[in-house]
Formats: structure tokens, C-alpha cells, sequence
């Protein structure tokens, strides 16, 4: 299943992020609403970075906050502690 956004325009999705972020919403949860019934990381991440340069994040930020979110996982093992 493809993400809930995939009918909007750019410039309806330009729209929904600045209303969302009016709004009070976080990009992590803009993240969790995109990604919302998209399986696999790498369809995720390629939302992620287009949603999150739409809200002027750089890819390394975009990718930060939703591995931070738990919405991808990340590309480095678990440091043993």
C-alpha cells in the first residue's frame, strides 16, 4: 500500500505541512502520518526525506528525527553498553 498522501499536489502537500505545523504537529509525527501503511524502509526513507525537505530539513535531519521516532530503523548495530 502506497502512503495516504500519494493523490495530493505539491502544492496541497506544501499546504498540509504548513497547516500541520501551525497546527502544533511535530515532523516526527508528520513522518508517522506520511508513512502510515507504507512497509519497508526504503519507500519510508524516500517519504521522509521528500516530506521533510518540503519542511526545509536537510536529509540527514529528516532521517535523524523519524529513526529518533522509531519510524525507520537505523543503519548502525546496537552499542553494547
Amino acid at each position: 500500500m502506497r502512503s495516504v498522501t500519494d493523490h495530493l499536489t505539491p502544492k496541497e502537500k506544501k499546504a498540509a505541512i504548513e497547516m500541520a505545523l501551525e497546527g502544533g504537529m511535530e515532523p516526527a509525527e508528520i513522518f508517522k502520518a506520511v508513512t502510515a501503511n507504507v512497509f519497508g524502509a526504503t519507500e519510508r526513507r524516500k517519504l521522509i526525506v521528500e516530506w521533510g525537505a518540503r519542511m526545509k530539513l536537510d536529509v540527514n535531519e529528516s532521517l535523524r528525527i523519524a529513526q529518533a521516532a522509531g519510524l525507520i530503523p537505523s543503519s548502525h548495530a546496537p552499542r553494547e553498553r
